[in-house]
């Protein structure tokens, strides 16, 4: 494999992590929503199962969050790596 196949393939890999952050950031917005609809309609409950879920969902959205960043992170890495062969 060539220098120029090396650059052409981790610049496809690049394209899929910007197709997947826009995914992950689509996914993130609609759960946000979802989440503070939820959190509205609990107001004020006390039932422990409603607790937890509000607590489950607000920690996948943060788990969204943080994959974001580190594809973010990743992302920035390799087109760094890319740029210098």
């Amino acid at each position: 494999m060539s220098v120029d196949d090396v650059k052409a393939q981790l610049g496809r890999g690049l394209e899929s992590a910007a197709s997947s952050k826009n995914t992950l950031q689509q996914a993130a917005a609609t759960a946000g929503k979802a989440l503070e609809l939820a959190t509205y309609t609990c107001q004020g409950s006390n039932h422990e199962r409603a607790t937890n879920a509000l607590n489950k969902a607000q920690c996948a959205l943060n788990e969204i969050e943080l994959t974001i960043a580190r594809l973010d992170a990743g992302t920035k890495l390799v087109d760094t790596y890319r740029s210098g062969l």
